[in-house]
């Protein structure tokens, strides 16, 4: 695979040096594997209750020490090993009702800081040999978002505002380098109109106004990421369903502002698909494009889904990084069931009709060694 760079989550290739300073690529084995919140059900679970759900999911992803910003491990870190980002989500903390400083602070300690920021440098060429050191090139931030203490007020508003000072921190970072890029991993997707997606934007709250539930954020925090962040591609989880949509913003002459827009990206208006696809700025002065994936849910009730994610240098143009998106659904155990019983009914008819051919062929045999036995003892009888 030519042109290609990954050092983003859930990539398509690993890189490995050879002797002779070359690169090679071994496809579908990852640098980052990202888990997109909601883990397994915790916040409403005792202490040894949560031991025992770790320990499961330790046996799927069973070296902590390849965990980002993890306090507690238990191995050294083995080169080859995906790094492994965890996005905390509803089930893992609560909502802004049910977070707590307590909850917060277990999930952290053995799946790592809620909200941080990972840099990996980009390569001046495809070739990713021998890029420049961290500062003096162009980077990739992973900026991972704890979504479930951005809109309030929650039941602690410290940490709340612990979220928006870490964000005010990421939104440095095209300020600092305008050619940085930025990917957003998080749990909460972002807000869109109803119809776009699935699940429509909902939130409800208790009586003192603190959220139990919902579906995207609010159009202000959506907003406010999308100008101050200026993220590149976003990545997150929470419908079940999935959903791909790509953020425009444009003049509005009416009010006199920039105003944002989401559009399916099935349904994208032909004069801007080519434009978001690419991730370009659809036009200079007024419009900008931003794609949001949220990923389908893994659960086999929804078809088992993964996500393949990976950015490459251009071939043709060597400043412009591209972003690529796949869906990766597992089998459908009920087509291969239809596959297996077609199969059998197939199978089985043909050893029936081999067997009555057998079988026919036997009797016409048998029939004629008795014929043939009949007509000896008769030309015997007469001879007598």
């Amino acid at each position: 695979m030519k042109s290609s760079w990954e050092p983003l989550e859930m990539l398509s290739s690993y890189i490995t040096r050879e002797q002779n300073d070359s690169w090679t690529y071994k496809p579908k084995s990852p640098t980052h594997v990202g888990v997109l919140g909601d883990l397994f059900s915790s916040q409403w679970i005792d202490d040894n209750e949560f031991n025992v759900r770790l320990a499961r999911y330790r046996s799927i992803f069973p070296d902590p020490a390849t965990t980002l910003h993890a306090k507690k491990t238990t191995m050294d870190k083995s080169d080859g090993i995906p790094i492994l980002i965890n996005i905390t989500g509803n089930h893992d903390i609560g909502y802004g009702n049910d977070i707590s400083q307590t909850r917060l602070d277990r999930w952290e300690q053995v799946f790592g800081r809620s909200n941080f920021i990972e840099s990996v440098v980009i390569p001046d060429s495809a070739r990713l040999k021998d890029p420049q050191p961290l500062g003096h090139s162009r980077r990739l931030h992973f900026v991972v978002l704890n979504t479930m203490l951005l809109d309030g007020p929650s039941s602690d508003e410290n940490l709340r505002g612990q979220t928006w000072q870490f964000l005010q921190k990421a939104a440095e970072l095209k300020a600092e380098n305008p050619e940085d890029k930025i990917v957003i991993l998080t749990h909460i997707p972002f807000h869109k109109e109803q119809g776009i997606c699935v699940d429509a934007p909902d939130i409800h709250v208790h009586w003192d106004n603190t959220i139990i539930e919902q579906t995207m954020l609010t159009p202000n925090s959506t907003t406010w990421i999308l100008n101050n962040i200026k993220p590149d591609f976003v990545l997150n989880g929470h419908d079940h369903y999935g959903c791909d949509i790509v953020h425009v913003r444009s003049w509005d002459e009416g009010t006199g502002e920039f105003s944002w827009m989401a559009y399916s990206t099935s349904e994208l208006p032909s004069e801007l698909e080519t434009k978001a696809h690419e991730h370009e700025q659809i036009d200079r002065q007024d419009k900008i494009s931003i794609r949001e994936v949220t990923q389908r849910s893994m659960m086999a009730e929804f078809g088992g889904y993964a996500g393949l994610f990976e950015a490459r240098i251009s071939e043709t143009n060597p400043d412009r990084i591209e972003f690529h998106y796949s869906a990766c659904g597992f089998y459908n155990d009920l087509q291969v069931w239809i596959m297996i019983v077609t199969i059998a009914i197939v199978v089985g008819a043909w050893v029936l009709i081999i067997s009555a051919r057998v079988l026919a062929a036997l009797r016409r045999i048998l029939i004629s060694k008795t014929r043939k036995h009949q007509g000896s003892t008769e030309e015997k009888l007469k001879k007598l």
